[in-house]
């Protein structure tokens, strides 16, 4: 749905989505580095999983549920100052992590890291298009891209770091990079290279109040349509974070395939993100909607079916192919569902996928806990791809729906 925004020009708006994008990869920088500190601080200072465990599970909490308070903010005070804010608690938090003491990581991994990737999510990205652009589809698609970014391309750099200078490095690694998108926004993210102020002025709803988010939530639930699009996207986070940050490396091991071969498929999918993602963004503003969401899940499960026959081998031109396939289609389906989010509820759509991305946080943790599950009791994880495979074809049908999106 095309919608009237202030008349700036276009270098505004490539400077500001610019300087979005360098947000959504520095917030992305972190999300993924739980897993590396964790083995870092069992492998140099002998603490165990369950030393840091509570801190990983209130960030990951904070992550899927301060998105909705955060577009309320960025509606009510203005993207910007919650930006900054956020990067400065991310800052924080990354640097009182460097103290070598247990419950204070747990604290400052949890709260102040969990809060401040929680604002920054592709929550963000839906408000930051809606109120630049006319056209949502390409801007979503590059910040999701951008997210992907942060979260994958970035992590074997801090390992490097990490493996070289210890477990602090990547941390103070995160900071600089914060540091820095400070700075570029300082520099860009103002009246004249971005129209900050007319956007603001524009789209700000300074008579809001926090029961707003909730009567919100109220609407988002009596609509048929959120409850399809919730049902969907929460088979797209079981399909993609819940399967294959949890369980494809285990299940590579498993198959003889060593962690640094499994890294690098895995690097394959983060790269292929970002055209697949762009992509998406691009058509979705062109084609039906709902059509393409179709064409994503089924394409994605066709390539989890294929996984168990070719995870036994060595990695070879198969698999590869397999990581190429997947991570064009891995997070596909996200520009989409904010235009459908945009197309329903309008002005309350980034508010809607707000609330519709924690449904993609709990799929993502309910197939993390079944892959466990699985393995555990059959020594394998031979049928979850193909538990995961039939998820994609049924939410195939479901996008499908008259209840869901265009129709």
């Amino acid at each position: 749905m095309q919608r009237t925004v202030p008349v700036i020009s276009s270098q505004q708006k490539f400077n500001a989505i610019l300087v979005a994008a360098l947000c959504v990869i520095t917030a992305g920088s972190y999300v993924t580095l739980s897993g590396l500190l964790t083995s870092q601080l069992i492998e140099e200072l002998g603490w165990s999983s369950l030393n840091i465990t509570f801190g990983i599970t209130v960030n990951m909490i904070l992550y899927g549920a301060t998105a909705p308070f955060a577009i309320h903010l960025m509606e009510k005070y203005g993207i910007k100052k919650i930006v900054i804010l956020s990067l400065v608690t991310l800052c924080a938090g990354a640097l009182v992590c460097t103290i070598n003491s247990k419950i204070i990581f747990n604290l400052a991994w949890g709260i102040l890291v969990g809060l401040g990737c929680g604002v920054l999510t592709m929550s963000f990205g839906a408000l930051f298009a809606r109120s630049w652009f006319e056209k949502t589809g390409l801007p979503t698609g590059i910040l999701t891209a951008s997210s992907v970014t942060g979260q994958f391309v970035l992590l074997p750099m801090w390992a490097k770091l990490a493996n070289e200078f210890g477990w602090r490095a990547p941390l103070i690694g995160c900071i600089v990079l914060t540091l820095i998108t400070l700075l570029v926004i300082c520099l860009l993210l103002n009246e004249r290279h971005s129209a900050v102020r007319t956007v603001t002025a524009y789209n700000i709803k300074p008579n809001s109040t926090f029961a707003d988010v909730f009567i919100n939530l109220k609407g988002f639930v009596k609509n048929k349509k959120f409850w399809v699009i919730a049902l969907a996207f929460g088979m797209c986070g079981a399909t993609t974070n819940g399967l294959m940050w949890s369980s494809f490396t285990p299940a590579a091991t498993l198959e003889g395939i060593s962690v640094a071969d499994a890294s690098y498929l895995l690097l394959i999918v983060g790269v292929l993100n970002i055209p697949g993602t762009i992509g998406a963004g691009w058509l979705s503003d062109r084609v039906n909607k709902q059509a393409l969401l179709a064409v994503i899940f089924f394409l994605r499960g066709a390539s989890l079916i294929w996984l168990p026959f070719i995870l036994s081998q060595p990695v070879g031109w198969e698999l590869i192919a397999f990581a190429v396939v997947f991570g064009v289609f891995d997070v596909a389906t996200v520009p989409p569902v904010i235009n459908l989010c945009n197309h329903i509820f309008g002005d309350q759509g980034p508010s809607a996928f707000s609330w519709i991305n924690v449904a993609h946080q709990v799929g993502a943790g309910l197939v993390a806990f079944l892959g466990g599950l699985i393995a555990f009791m059959t020594g394998s994880y031979f049928v979850l791809w193909f538990i995961a495979g039939g998820i994609c074809f049924i939410a195939a049908l479901i996008v499908l729906s008259p209840y869901h999106g265009e129709n």
